[in-house]
């Protein structure tokens, strides 16, 4: 399988890490070119420094034959430019995305992102499932 991730920080740096570890091609855009060297000297993948919204840095990248291309930067304008490029204009197989504000899932579900990841809905629901568990021991240890 071939990935290209838009974002080489925390998120993009794991997913590519996993990918890389199970033998798949990857290929990582980002902005900084010391996060991309960093990148290369880490997994030996493939980087491209550059804007992820801009069409030929994802032509760069090799997005036209893709399997997968995953959005992971925090910005949900520049996520969803670059994954309606890759989409559209080169045919990527698969998209996903994650999605920082509340509110814009709908939108990126309405402009055909194949999986949306919202970060503040895993935030609040790791919160919950937390909390759900402080208060089964409180009630356990009460009665």
């Amino acid at each position: 399988m071939y990935a290209v991730i838009m974002g080489g920080g925390r998120v993009g740096l794991a997913i590519a890490r996993w990918l890389v570890t199970a033998e798949h091609e990857v290929a990582v855009i980002d902005r900084d070119r010391s996060q991309c060297a960093a990148l290369e000297d880490e997994l030996g993948s493939l980087s491209v420094v550059g804007d992820g919204t801009e069409p030929s840095v994802l032509a760069k990248a090799g997005t036209n034959r893709a399997d997968v291309f995953i959005a992971t930067t925090r910005s949900d304008e520049d996520n969803l430019l670059a994954c309606q490029l890759a989409k559209h204009r080169y045919g990527a197989s698969r998209i996903v995305s994650l999605v920082s504000v509340a509110g814009h899932e709908g939108l990126f579900g309405h402009l055909g992102i194949d999986s949306i990841v919202s970060t503040t809905d895993l935030v609040v629901t790791k919160v919950q499932e937390e909390m759900a568990e402080l208060l089964v021991e409180e009630l356990g240890g009460a009665a």
